[in-house]
């Protein structure tokens, strides 16, 4: 990734020119999360996400909720349309779901990578963003759809944590 000089903003990505500070923490985040570590003698790449998931059961998961919540949050800010937040709620969702699940869930998580599916969702539909004024009907669905981004995120941490409560006091 070569910077190339702008005389507007110093240094910009070549290859997604209008990055901005945020969108450009976003996506070092998700090559971290996604595809930071290179499997030898492949092509194939794993992230952080997927292995924090193994090593901390729950709190994996939360770290990756995170991650996946500020892609959306950057997806709001460039005014997608509602049904690429939507598409990229549904990778959020299929992502926590069978992510909670153990090993399989971790496993699920090497291959699909959702923070990179939605970061790609959004650079495709960039150009199709909405103007600064959008009609109320737009935040509405906003709503609707970030609540429930919210909820796959926090539904499989606060079940995780509950089933190490029941573990941890069964063996006390």
């Amino acid at each position: 990734m070569q910077p190339v000089s702008s005389p507007a903003q110093g240094t910009q990505d070549a290859r997604w020119p209008k990055v901005t500070p945020v969108s450009r923490w976003v996506e070092r985040v998700v090559f971290f999360s996604d595809s930071a570590i290179p499997i030898p003698g492949t092509t194939f790449r794993v992230g952080l996400d997927p292995i924090l998931g193994l090593v901390f059961p729950g709190g994996g998961d939360a770290i990756g909720g995170v991650i996946s919540l500020s892609v959306l949050f950057l997806a709001l800010q460039k005014r997608l349309p509602a049904w690429v937040i939507g598409k990229m709620v549904w990778n959020l969702a299929l992502g926590a779901a069978v992510g909670a699940l153990p090993v399989l869930g971790d496993a699920f998580d090497f291959a699909f990578r959702a923070n990179q599916r939605n970061l790609d969702l959004l650079r495709a539909h960039e150009a199709d963003a909405l103007p600064r004024h959008v009609p109320v009907s737009y935040w509405f669905a906003i709503a609707l759809l970030l609540t429930a981004a919210v909820m796959c995120v926090a539904v499989p941490v606060v079940l995780s944590g509950y089933l190490f409560y029941l573990l941890v006091r069964g063996h006390a």
